[in-house]
């Protein structure tokens, strides 16, 4: 008897059968159509082409679904992800259950966010969203570049706003249009807003809180926020020292801070972002905008800025001259024969307060009293001239 060690039942020496990858399959089915393929009326033809017609909608689903949930830039390159749209154009506009579609997914993911870019060229290209949404960028119900602010890969998010303008998909206009400083004004944003404010350094002085404060006075702000605008106000505004002093509502920006971060933190990040011993005239625009500050927030000052107590402004006066033309400009000449505890105000002015002119509004103390308020306080001019009567005199000469 013949005995063999193949197995029972197995044959032997048979071919097995190649594996068709669909690029393949594809060829193969292009290449039966051009022969002529089914007879047009034949029925396997339309049952053929049902099926077919499901497996290509099966696959854009797919390839939606992927552009949706799965894109990693860990895991995928751009070549994957552009070759996916060559072969599945549409999937770039279907939307998911939430009614949104890819390259809104992709901003809103820190794995995927380094694809808007390219989504958004490629979508320019087909239209997707219409003429005015930026190959999806812009839709009425969704904003990819206030979307960018949510994410928290500073840096990732910060090439993504590069790339897009670029592109000339992300334009000047649009940082005031949509608001983006205020919306990149949060922790973890301070590389986006830097190059927001660097593009648009004006947006600093224009944009506003949803509450309508400007920036730096920010209801909400942070100890990271209150220097991302601080810093960037330095930056391009060193001359307005950042906008610290900037007023809203009565108070400045500087008081804002130490009421909302305490004195402490507050003093902390202005010492960082404007350095004491460099010569800046916080003391003078802090005398100039707020001459009434409380005095523990002038002490907290004076305390870090000593070497510019004893310096001249960009006008070539004092502290003491800056705060008391602004008092006089803000209406404190108390009459002389007042029983107001101001009442000395005049007595203590110092005779280089008396004779220096104010800059802001060309005149002399005395001609600052007799211009106060609603009416002119005669006490305080007659008491300024005979202080210093050669003022008078020069009027003449």
């Amino acid at each position: 008897m013949y005995v063999t060690n193949e197995p029972i039942n197995q044959p032997t020496n048979q071919p097995s059968m190649p594996f068709s990858s669909i690029d393949d399959q594809i060829a193969k089915l292009q290449q039966f159509n051009n022969k002529g393929g089914f007879d047009r009326d034949d029925k396997t033809s339309a049952k053929i082409s049902a099926i077919a017609g499901k497996a290509i909608e099966s696959m854009k689903q797919s390839a939606a679904e992927f552009l949706h949930v799965s894109l990693d830039d860990e895991k995928h390159s751009e070549e994957h992800v552009k070759a996916t749209i060559d072969v599945f154009a549409e999937s770039l506009s279907i939307k998911d259950k939430h009614g949104v579609i890819p390259i809104q997914c992709a901003a809103g993911r820190s794995e995927s966010v380094a694809f808007v870019p390219l989504m958004a060229q490629e979508g320019l290209l087909l239209g997707v969203g219409g003429e005015e949404s930026r190959g999806g960028l812009l839709t009425a119900d969704k904003n990819v570049f206030v979307d960018l602010s949510y994410i928290e890969d500073d840096e990732k998010c910060k090439k993504v706003l590069e790339q897009l303008r670029e592109l000339e998909l992300f334009q000047k206009e649009d940082i005031r249009n949509f608001d983006l400083l205020y919306h990149f004004l949060c922790d973890g944003c301070a590389q986006r807003f830097e190059m927001l404010a660097a593009w648009d350094p004006q947006s600093l002085m224009t944009s506003t809180c949803n509450g309508g404060e400007p920036l730096i006075h920010d209801a909400d702000m942070t100890e990271e926020t209150f220097e991302m605008i601080l810093k960037a106000g330095m930056r391009h505004f060193p001359e307005r020292l950042g906008f610290l002093f900037r007023t809203y509502k009565g108070k400045t920006a500087c008081e804002t801070a130490f009421y909302e971060l305490g004195a402490e933190i507050a003093i902390r990040i202005i010492c960082r972002c404007i350095p004491p011993g460099e010569n800046h005239p916080i003391l003078h625009m802090a005398a100039d905008s707020a001459p009434h500050m409380h005095m523990h927030l002038e002490d907290m000052l004076m305390k870090h800025y000593r070497e510019e107590a004893y310096t001249k402004d960009a006008t070539g006066r004092t502290v003491s001259q800056v705060r008391f033309h602004a008092q006089l400009r803000q209406g404190d000449t108390l009459s002389l024969t007042s029983a107001n505890d101001n009442a000395s105000f005049f007595r203590k002015a110092t005779d280089d307060q008396i004779e220096s002119k104010d800059p802001r509004s060309g005149l002399y103390p005395f001609m600052m009293a007799a211009a106060s308020g609603q009416k002119s306080d005669l006490d305080a001019v007659n008491y300024l001239l005979r202080r210093c009567p050669k003022l008078l005199a020069a009027q003449y000469e």
